[in-house]
């Protein structure tokens, strides 16, 4: 009788250690895939950058006095310019921003051969949150990597997931979700999450 108890309680041990196993492997797999799932974000590309609010160009147009300065991007996606008022130029790469003061201008009858030539002066800022020292808003240029981010913003913290990182990116108007690693470059406006590591 006593025989048949403890076979019964072995039976038993054996099939909670199983469900203790299966438990613990969804509970790693489900980790992983906080980021595993992601595809990677896809590579940045500063020529083919679409302006948004919060940007900063500088405007030449050699034949308008007063123009050549820099503007900001409103939160409406205008700028405006002497004599031509209001150009919209969010959502435009900084070529066809070009094109669409060229147009105004020309639409205006104040420049007959517009000639304007559109540079970067100062993008939006990036974002980095997460298991990092010092999270939050980072000046923009060219060339940051997410290590370099991480460097900023103070380092990883003991709690992260080194190999672990996301960036959400506006990619042709629309957010796109994907995982990076140190050597991604950034680019403006990308919010970078460091994730927490779970053991």
């Amino acid at each position: 009788m006593y025989k048949m108890g403890e076979a019964k309680m072995l039976k038993m041990l054996k099939s909670l250690l199983v469900v203790a196993v299966l438990a613990g492997s969804s509970l790693v797999s489900g980790c992983a895939s906080s980021t595993s799932g992601l595809a990677a974000i896809p590579a940045g590309d500063l020529s083919v950058l679409r302006l948004e609010p919060g940007d900063r160009i500088k405007v030449q147009i050699p034949d308008l006095q007063g123009a050549d300065a820099e503007y900001a991007v409103d939160q409406t996606g205008v700028i405006a310019l002497p004599l031509v008022e209001e150009v919209k130029i969010s959502g435009l790469t900084l070529r066809e921003a070009e094109k669409a003061i060229e147009k105004a201008l020309l639409d205006k009858r104040i420049l007959v051969r517009p000639n304007v030539t559109l540079q970067a002066a100062s993008l939006r800022p990036i974002y980095i949150l997460g298991e990092v020292g010092k999270p939050g808003q980072y000046e923009f240029r060219e060339g940051l990597t997410v290590f370099s981010i991480i460097s900023l913003a103070g380092g990883y913290t003991y709690r992260a997931d080194t190999s672990s990182m996301v960036i959400t990116r506006t990619i042709n108007g629309r957010k796109v979700t994907g995982r990076a690693s140190e050597n991604t470059i950034v680019m403006p406006g990308d919010q970078i999450r460091i994730v927490e590591k779970w053991f």
